[in-house]
């Protein structure tokens, strides 16, 4: 355990993001852990961001500033891998920062494994602004689902790489963040990757990445990754393009997981396409009230060509997460009334988190 020495290629991807990305880059050149490079990956910002990053690397030789044009988180992600010389690749995006001892604690279990990922769990900050200016943070500690502990063999196959796609609850957080890779398992899978995939990008990567893994360590506690939550992320707001990028994203997972050889690709990835859907439906009762009615049609066109009543049905997983329970009457039957109900939900939650 504890492979000394290994060098670590810590990527950030930057877009707009001039009023934290400094916080960002504080905290990772603050790392106890020396052995590091950390690749600034600016994608194509129209604010601050680009010189901010060159005046980083300007400041410490630890730093690599790159500019491209903008194509996107995940674009800007492979254009950091391609400048990446480490053995171990940590993906951390501009607007999180975090702890000071987070690659010292993970480093603690690389090992010779060229296909090894080491998962930490992270810690989300929640910024709110009351009527005076002040602002508080409050913070909230997320624990991988699975339990800690090393994963190979049978037990990584059955525990973890069987249950990724196609169910609400996984046991891997699918994202690029908080997660210690292997270079040559990230290189290696790169080729998976359509960029132009906005929302999900980070299961589009790194789906295949996991796949590959012979060695998957889950770290007990290791709360070190802070993740900014912001109201206005594509998550929670209206996204009029968000279904042709699920579609997308579907048809991308089923060859992913064909060409790994998963059994019942098809199968896996229409069921991880209506999880998928619960947030198309949840984007379109985002759309303002005045267009209440092209949103209920548009609702009723989407759940007629994906016959979401059958996808409901046929689904294996119960139905867990309390607003994705608010969509299944959606689903089954789009009504006004079920919409209308679930409009209205979701307005009374925006009030009561203002």
């Amino acid at each position: 355990m504890g492979k000394v020495g290994a060098k670590i290629s810590i990527i950030v991807p930057v877009y707009k993001a001039e009023n934290v990305i400094q916080k960002c880059i504080n905290s990772i050149l603050a790392q106890s852990y020396r052995n590091f490079e950390v690749i600034l990956v600016d994608d194509g910002s129209p604010d601050g961001s680009g010189k901010i990053i060159d005046s980083a690397h300007v400041r410490s030789s630890k730093v690599i500033a790159v500019h491209k044009e903008n194509g996107g988180p995940s674009s800007a992600a492979i254009k950091g891998v391609e400048y990446a010389s480490g053995d171990y690749i940590m993906f951390i995006d501009g607007d999180d920062w975090i702890e000071p001892d987070m690659l010292e604690e993970m480093a603690l279990h690389i090992t010779s494994c060229n296909a090894e990922v080491i998962c930490s769990n992270y810690i989300i900050d929640k910024e709110k602004k009351d009527r005076h200016g002040n602002i508080t943070v409050s913070s909230v500690p997320v624990k991988m689902p699975a339990p800690s502990g090393e994963y190979t063999g049978d037990r990584l196959k059955s525990e973890l790489l069987n249950e990724l796609i196609g169910h609400e609850k996984r046991p891997i957080f699918l994202s690029r963040c908080f997660k210690l890779y292997s270079a040559d398992i990230v290189k290696n899978n790169l080729k998976y990757v359509d960029a132009s995939i906005r929302m999900g990008d980070d299961v589009n990567m790194i789906t295949p990445i996991l796949l590959d893994a012979k060695r998957i360590f889950v770290m007990k506690d290791a709360f070190f990754y802070h993740y900014v939550f912001y109201s206005t992320s594509i998550v929670h707001s209206y996204d009029p393009g968000l279904y042709d990028n699920c579609v997308r994203l579907r048809s991308k997972l089923s060859e992913i997981l064909e060409l790994k050889h998963v059994p019942n690709a098809n199968e896996k990835a229409r069921y991880e396409f209506l999880y998928l859907f619960f947030l198309v439906i949840k984007s379109e009762l985002r759309r303002p009230l005045k267009e209440a009615f092209e949103s209920n049609k548009r609702i009723r066109e989407l759940c007629k060509i994906e016959n979401t009543s059958d996808l409901l049905t046929d689904n294996p997983d119960k139905i867990c997460d309390v607003a994705n329970k608010l969509m299944v009457p959606i689903l089954r039957r789009p009504s006004n009334i079920n919409m209308t109900f679930a409009r209205a939900v979701f307005g009374i939650q925006k009030i009561l988190k203002a």
